[in-house]
């Protein structure tokens, strides 16, 4: 980095003059069991905890419940996506292949055309020149 550059405390960095910033995960120390892991609390029981205590382990094991249901939703969705993202990319492959072969044919068969004509017309140039002396000639 350069002399300019430096990170805020809301985890802002600022680069140069430019001011080009990049957002940065900011750890409160807290811990986010929402985001790393949210089926955490999904299972706790509560068993023992008394008046406010109990509250709130029902509520954060609702909460866990609850986010856990989404993640799974999220992961069986993303699962999908790749898996259809895998069959377009097969069937591209698949697609871009066969073009080119049918491409290679065509330009096999082009430069055959080409050849055969080439010669085509060589030889009636040829044959052209030669009748052309034979009627030039003087007959004797």
């Amino acid at each position: 980095m350069n002399r300019s550059s430096y990170v805020t405390s809301t985890g802002v960095l600022v680069l140069g003059t430019d001011q080009v910033f990049t957002q940065s995960p900011v750890e409160t120390g807290l811990g986010s069991w929402e985001d790393t892991d949210p089926c955490r609390y999904a299972n706790q029981s509560c068993r023992g905890k008394l008046f406010g205590a109990l509250k709130s382990c029902r509520r954060q094991r609702e909460k866990s419940q609850a986010l856990c249901q989404a993640h799974q939703k999220q992961l069986e969705q993303k699962a999908e996506w790749e898996g259809q993202r895998d069959q377009m990319m097969q069937a591209l492959q698949t697609t871009m292949t066969s073009t080119a072969q049918k491409q290679q044919t065509a330009n096999s068969a082009m430069k055959t055309g080409l050849t055969i004509g080439g010669v085509t017309l060589a030889g009636a140039a040829l044959f052209l020149y030669l009748k052309s002396k034979r009627k030039s000639k003087p007959s004797k």
